[in-house]
């Protein structure tokens, strides 16, 4: 029965040496194999107990022990000690007080066992193993179901096996140890430990398992070499920037194409340098890379955007963005953002959004309408006058700066006061209105300061005035050239001090409000004539802005018809597509005494008494009165006349050809002769 147990000892041996030096070459290699390596010293540990004299698991067990035995313990006690961790490294489930406690009771066994002295029963030292070798057995059932339940089926059933196979030994061992050597005595031995034979088992099955995982590691790496080889491959040929920045928004990675597309040379040149102060235009660096820096702090992954990034020769290009977090262990350590140039695209599609533009308003001048301009707000015209009236009030609209608009009637006086506050820093404070000329003088008072109650018949309650109710805002004083005499030093009151009282009241009140203007008078004129307070005058003309009457910007007619057509024939629920070529020459050779009010009492009848798509004007006096039917025809062939007759002079008589008469009224030749032939204007030969 001895030489079994030696045949048994010594396949141990060779078992625990094959394996252990594999682990630990293994572990070496790849430097980060904690599992290899501590397995590896376990089956070396194990190879050493058994090489060690006397050969094999004979063990003498009588104190006090020799040296050589002592020195032979120590190594199957540090297999012991080793393997409550190699089970927490294996399935990655950590238990580290119990670990710790097996780890203790060995040593404290070992260090009773040198000093164990002459016993006639079993020492203590071998007690304290017995308790820990069941606790290893309890640890290595933990082990294993924590591996079972994970995603790790296979690992945990592997280890499983070798934990049982550990556990029926130990139940034997136990039995036999505690029975005295019972079993032992069966088979014939005084040195029957059972319990050392599931060291063999536990190093094949172990064994076996680990190089399998190797094997799955290595496939594992080979499938992701791979996989890195073909998205390498694909990163550095797509034509897509792969930007990869830190937490401070330097780059630490760029893939070829961004490299060539910011005019850099090599990859070398890009890596290490901020983002934002190398490759963001210095306008908007600030305001991206604090966005960044944010996104960094909370989490929040900057969204879908395009925007601009500087090349190396000061370039600009346009780039749409996708941007995801990178994570390590301790959250988010960067982002890696995917953009797409769409420099040469978004150009084209500025190309032809012009090209649209152009067509559009080369197909409505063919119509005889013209494109409709929306300047500010209702503001209509690309005329220099009504484009320097416009810039006028946008300069003086981020003042303080009292405003006097002066204007013929029917100008769009309102409309610049309007803006002035649109694009004021009172924008989101009221905006109140009064004309001075809609009111009896008696009551515009009340309506500028407000009254008590009582302080004049009907004042039955107390009430704001215009003024009181403009605080912080902006008063639009329009027609101020109609003000009574009586109440301009209450209004230059205010103006100087921003103080004023109620009517019938005694109390002072304060308040803060900017104040435009508006007169259609010569308020020098009236102040010569004295109507109007010098001193008031130039309190209000701080700024004047003197607004075009319609006969000075003619070239903004087609537009503003164009607009007012579309408008009004939504407001009347009409539908009126097209205006005439001769109707448009009369409207802009009309002079317009009413200016763009004129103008739009004209569109407004006129579509409410078209009953096709082609609007019909419907002229008036300016005094209300209807025209005769005659009458009309002959102003506006008059017109017409005067109309060909200019350009057949600047053609020099020329009707045919690129700079003939006929291309440049947008006629046909033969068209243009019918209608000098009707207007009696004399022929002229090409």
């Amino acid at each position: 029965m001895g030489n079994v147990f030696l045949i048994i000892a010594i396949l141990t041996a060779g078992v625990s040496l094959a394996t252990g030096l594999i682990s630990l070459f293994t572990a070496l290699d790849k430097r980060d194999e904690k599992t290899d390596l501590v397995f590896g010293i376990l089956a070396l540990s194990i190879f050493i107990f058994l090489m060690m004299p006397p050969l094999g698991f004979v063990l003498v067990d009588k104190a006090p022990y020799p040296a050589s035995l002592e020195v032979k313990r120590l190594f199957i006690f540090l297999y012991y000690i080793l393997l409550p961790w190699f089970f927490e490294l294996y399935t990655g489930h950590k238990n580290r007080i119990l670990a710790l406690t097996i780890s203790s009771l060995f040593i404290g066994a070992y260090v009773a066992m040198l000093f164990a002295g002459e016993y006639k029963i079993k020492p203590l030292w071998y007690f304290i193993v017995l308790v820990a070798w069941w606790l290893i057995f309890i640890c290595g059932v933990q082990a294993s179901v924590r591996q079972m339940k994970s995603t790790r089926r296979k690992r945990g059933r592997w280890l499983l096996s070798a934990v049982v196979i550990y556990g029926l030994l130990l139940s034997v061992g136990t039995f036999d140890q505690l029975s005295g050597n019972m079993i032992g005595k069966l088979i014939g031995t005084n040195t029957f430990f059972p319990f050392h034979l599931h060291v063999l088992a536990f190093l094949v099955i172990m064994g076996i398992r680990l190089r399998g995982n190797m094997i799955d590691k290595y496939k594992l790496e080979q499938l992701l070499h791979w996989k890195d080889l073909r998205w390498n491959t694909l990163v550095q040929n797509m034509q897509l920037i792969i930007l990869e920045l830190d937490r401070t928004a330097h780059i630490t990675y760029i893939n070829s194409y961004g490299v060539t597309m910011l005019g850099w040379k090599t990859e070398i040149d890009v890596l290490g340098k901020n983002w934002f102060d190398y490759f963001i235009p210095g306008e908007v660096n600030a305001a991206r890379k604090t966005l960044f820096l944010e996104a960094m702090r909370d989490g929040k992954v900057l969204p879908f955007h395009v925007a601009e990034v500087l090349c190396r020769d000061g370039k600009k290009r346009f780039i749409n963005w996708t941007n995801v977090f990178i994570y390590d262990n301790s959250g988010v350590n960067g982002m890696m953002s995917i953009g797409m140039d769409i420099t040469d695209s978004k150009q084209a599609f500025e190309q032809v959004q012009t090209l649209t533009i152009e067509l559009e308003k080369e197909n409505l001048l063919l119509k005889g309408q013209s494109l409709a301009e929306m300047t500010e707000d209702d503001i209509i015209g690309q005329s220099e006058a009504i484009r320097y009236a416009i810039q006028k009030a946008r300069q003086v609209a981020v003042t303080n700066a009292a405003v006097l608009l002066e204007g013929e009637t029917g100008v769009g006086k309102e409309l610049f006061a309007n803006l002035i506050h649109k694009y004021s820093y009172r924008s989101n404070k009221p905006l109140i209105k009064l004309n001075c000329a809609t009111l009896p003088a008696e009551l515009i008072e009340s309506e500028l300061f407000g009254h008590e109650k009582g302080s004049f018949t009907g004042a039955v309650q107390s009430r704001k005035g215009r003024f009181e109710l403009a605080d912080g805002g902006t008063i639009f004083l329009d027609e101020i050239g109609e003000l009574p005499f009586h109440l301009q030093s209450k209004l230059l009151r205010v103006l100087q001090n921003g103080e004023f009282q109620r009517i019938g009241g005694q109390e002072t009140i304060k308040v803060d409000v900017r104040v435009i203007s508006a007169t259609n008078r010569d308020l020098v004129h009236e102040v010569k004539s004295h109507r109007f307070r010098e001193d008031l005058y130039y309190r209000l003309n701080v700024y004047p802005i003197t607004i075009p009457p319609l006969r000075n910007r003619k070239e903004d007619i087609p537009a503003l018809v164009a607009h007012f057509i579309k408008k009004l024939s939504d407001d009347h629920h009409k539908r009126i597509e097209n205006i005439s070529k001769g109707d448009m020459i009369r409207l802009t050779e009309y002079p317009w005494p009413g200016n763009v009010r004129e103008l739009v009492n004209l569109m407004e009848r006129s579509i409410i008494s078209t009953k096709s798509t082609t609007l019909v004007l419907e002229w008036l006096h300016t005094n209300g009165t209807s025209l005769h039917e005659s009458e009309v025809a002959q102003s506006m062939e008059e017109m017409e006349k005067a109309h060909i007759l200019k350009i057949l002079s600047q053609c020099k008589g020329k009707i045919n050809g690129a700079d003939g008469a006929a291309m440049k009224l947008g006629l046909n030749p033969n068209t243009l002769r019918s209608r000098m032939k009707k207007l009696n204007i004399s022929r002229v030969e090409d």
